[in-house]
């Protein structure tokens, strides 16, 4: 068996504040949806998809708690999307002026 490239994939996450869920999106463009292998915590999320010759592999840690039994995740056209409920209100989040 050929040993596999092990690789980060392009992310994006980002807080959508008006569904007050914390979004993820991943390219993984060569990838069969029934090998993706995606755990998520309250604190996190760790993920796994091997291709023919990449294994891509990634971990985040969430600024608030999330609520892992909440989420949902759609693999569509090489993209893996997530969403995850946040636990905590975003309102506690402090705006800060950039100048």
């Amino acid at each position: 068996m050929e040993e596999l490239y092990t690789e980060t994939p392009e992310i994006i996450s980002f807080v959508d504040t008006e569904r007050s869920i914390l979004a993820i999106e991943i390219a993984l463009l060569d990838v069969e949806k029934e090998n993706i292998n995606l755990m998520i915590s309250e604190d996190g999320c760790y993920f796994s998809a091997p291709s023919d010759n990449t294994l891509y592999v990634a971990t985040l840690s969430f600024l608030c708690p999330a609520d892992p039994a909440g989420a949902k995740a759609k693999y569509k056209e090489g993209y893996l999307k997530i969403d995850i409920p946040l636990k905590g209100d975003i309102k506690n989040f402090t705006k800060i002026l950039v100048e």
